[in-house]
């Protein structure tokens, strides 16, 4: 059965498909943003140097399991080619030609241009979780909130008095204003073009080679906005009485942390080392600790593997005592199993998916509660996920019928026109069951948006009055998508093969989806807020008690202290300051949030504090006269 593996057609093909990889791997599969370079050939100087390593070397294997899936039908696919003029076709022979399919060597037809769409998703995966380009756009994110005190071998570049100046705004100037913006973009700017003269510097020349155009347009735009900036004085800098200008120096700041970025990180080794060039350069960058996304997911995802086999043994039990038609116990027990496994790995990944993605819009300070915005791109992702691992599963448990597919369509695909049409039921197995999924990307989609809007408000909030709320919201929202996707996949097999069906497992399909949902609500909700008031990390910990007692001796009380941690707060978009200190972009600025906090509670308390009543007297009748 598997002889089609040993043949020399395979081990061609496993040359041309690797060699396809290894060089394909280095084309962008992301558009070239403004956080971007603006050539990003080669790929790797945005990689840490063992994350490009590592990332290539899991692309060209994960192209190289593709390939072999595409080579499984070969014995049954290659006397089709018959039908198109080709004689004697040995069945081993199907290897070499689907590698010349999936790299596109020669002409590819028309009717295998997806098999290039998976691989540029694949290729664009493997780029994104090894943080390429996210990785980028979180150190522009912590470079952008971090406090800037560059040490004196940075500040040597500038020439006296102007070095006295620029020092004393990044001092005393507060971060929002013009003064210190521009000043920390004079230091850095003027910091960079020493690369060139090769002075001892925290930055290794060698690595921004690649980046000449940047640095160029950067000076350029540096020059033209600093007769600007000095001609509006200490006073209106310090105001940001020109909006225009204070974006355009914005921006300015912007792209050099952006330049400085691709050079630190293809410089380093680890994220750690990322950091420690970072702060020789000044940045004071505040140090966190990790959040166990697996201590709050694997407990959930382990009640409704559970719960999912026992709730469709459970009705198979009472179809038994009722007897009505059912399965034997034998293909209950393997139908529950293959149900129970489905089920944990779809809501699971929508859960992961829920916190990863809210994570990475937070480090990337999009994150806005409960915003559609921010929602839509969770819920796509999860939904697609559902999709794929229905996908997985069928083929898994219908591998026969499957592969017995995967042939007849690759003979319809190669038969002429004239050619006598192959059987319908011979290749629809696999297509039927892949578009009659598609609606469960509702379950999905429903399970990960709604939890992710289920993480904010108070966070203290982990009674379980709450708990059992979060349970019947969620529950009932994945239930009622559960139901309506069954709904839309009875009506697609219909469409299919003709055949009317009964909507009998309606009702019990969409139970499944409120259990499982009212698990995840009853569970996740409760861990992440539980683990941001009481975090298990010993450094998260140290920062929220170093938090809470800043605010009680900002706000004057335990109480208020609590009440500003603890509850959401606009000007972080909607985030807690005690889940908002756990992030690296924006751990600095919750401190300068609680100091203009402070002033603005004083402002209010000084305004509402009554005027003194001054009474007219002490003075004679006859000197108010004269």
């Amino acid at each position: 059965m598997l002889a089609h593996y040993w043949s020399v057609f395979f081990l061609l093909g496993l040359l041309v498909v690797m060699a396809f990889a290894w060089k394909r791997f280095n084309d962008p599969s992301f558009p070239n943003q403004k956080t971007l370079p603006r050539t990003v050939d080669p790929l790797r100087y945005l990689f840490l140097k063992p994350a490009y390593r590592k990332a290539r070397i899991t692309y060209v294997i994960a192209l190289l399991l593709l390939y072999s899936l595409l080579v499984g039908p070969g014995p049954k696919i290659a006397p089709a080619l018959g039908t198109v003029g080709i004689k004697d076709f040995p069945p081993e022979g199907w290897a070499l030609v689907a590698a010349l399919i999936l790299t596109g060597v020669g002409l590819t037809p028309d009717s295998f241009k997806w098999l290039n769409k998976v691989e540029e998703q694949l290729r664009q995966w493997v780029h994104e979780w090894f943080l390429v380009p996210d990785g980028i756009e979180r150190t522009i994110g912590v470079l952008e909130d971090a406090q800037y005190e560059p040490p004196p071998s940075q500040l040597n570049f500038i020439q006296s008095p102007r070095k006295e100046k620029i020092q004393e705004d990044l001092l005393k100037a507060p971060q929002e204003t013009l003064r210190h913006r521009w000043a920390r973009a004079t230091v850095l700017v003027t910091s960079l073009k020493q690369l060139r003269a090769g002075p001892v510097h925290p930055l290794r020349r060698a690595e921004f080679e690649p980046f000449k155009e940047d640095l160029e347009a950067i000076l350029e735009k540096f020059r033209a906005l600093k007769p600007d900036v000095e001609a509006l004085g200490a006073d209106a800098a310090g105001n940001n009485a020109d909006e225009q200008l204070s974006s355009s120096v914005d921006d300015l700041l912007r792209r050099t942390y952006a330049y400085i970025s691709w050079g630190v990180r293809q410089q380093a080794d680890s994220d750690g080392e990322v950091i420690q060039t970072l702060e020789e350069l000044g940045f004071r960058i505040p140090k966190i600790g990790g959040r166990r996304l697996f201590d709050i997911i694997a407990p959930a995802v382990l009640f409704i593997a559970v719960i999912t086999m026992l709730f469709w043994v459970t009705m198979d039990a009472v179809s038994w005592a009722m007897k009505w038609s059912a399965p034997t116990r034998s293909e209950s027990i393997v139908n529950g199993l293959s149900s129970a496994t489905a089920a944990s790995f779809m809501y699971g990944w929508a859960v992961y998916i829920a916190l990863k993605r809210r994570s990475a819009q937070i480090e990337r300070r999009l994150w806005r509660e409960r915003s559609p915005r921010c929602l839509i791109p969770i819920a796509v992702r999860a939904g697609l996920v559902t999709w794929v691992v229905i996908i997985v599963a069928t083929v898994v448990w219908g591998f026969v019928e499957t592969w017995q597919s995967v042939a007849g369509l690759v003979h319809l695909l190669i038969s002429p026109a004239n050619a006598e049409p192959v059987p319908f039921a011979q290749w629809s197995f696999l297509p039927s069951r892949i578009v009659t999924a598609l609606p469960w990307l509702l379950a999905g989609a429903a399970a990960s948006a709604v939890l992710a809007s289920s993480l904010g408000g108070d966070v203290r909030l982990t009674d379980r009055t709450q708990r059992v709320l979060d349970a019947i919201f969620l529950g009932s929202a994945v239930g009622f998508a559960a139901g309506t996707a069954q709904l839309l996949q009875i009506s697609l097999m219909e469409r299919f093969d003709g055949q009317a069906r009964s909507l009998v497992d309606l009702l019990p399909v969409a139970g499944a989806g409120f259990f499982c949902g009212a698990v995840i609500g009853f569970k996740v909700p409760w861990a992440y807020r539980t683990n941001l008031v009481t975090p298990p990390d010993p450094v998260m910990a140290r920062m929220l008690k170093n938090l809470l007692a800043q605010a009680e001796s900002t706000l004057g009380s335990k109480v208020a202290a609590e009440n500003w941690v603890f509850t959401p707060n606009n000007e972080l978009g909607g985030l807690t300051p005690a889940e908002a200190v756990q992030y690296q972009t924006h751990a600095t600025g919750v401190g300068r949030l609680l100091d203009t906090e402070s002033a603005c509670r004083r402002e209010e308390a000084r305004s509402e504090r009554p005027l003194p009543i001054v009474i007219e007297g002490g003075r004679s009748s006859g000197r108010s006269a004269a």
